[in-house]
């Protein structure tokens, strides 16, 4: 299954999947930059992972982008997040 993986982000960009103009863009391996919001809508759901619908909220994405930028050691060090924690399967087109 094809993966969306989170690897930073950027301020003050615009979505490479809407072109919406954003506060904080979330950096991925395979779609560039993009929302906190499309990266919802193109993640696959997961009801083992997520609670409710399936799916992270906007808000969790933003978080872990900021999170992943200071680096995978501080991230497992002061929120116990793993790597697969960055990584997420797309949706079926």
């Amino acid at each position: 299954m094809a993966k969306l993986t989170i690897t930073g982000y950027d301020a003050e960009c615009n979505c490479e999947h809407c072109g919406r103009a954003l506060k904080l863009g979330v950096k991925t391996a395979e779609k560039g930059i993009i929302g906190a919001d499309c990266f919802v809508k193109l993640v696959a759901k997961d009801r083992t992972r997520w609670n409710g619908n399936g799916k992270p909220s906007a808000s969790i994405i933003r978080e872990r982008a900021i999170i992943i930028t200071k680096g995978l050691a501080h991230a497992a060090r002061s929120y116990n997040l793993c790597a697969h924690s960055f990584s997420f399967d797309l949706a079926a087109a």
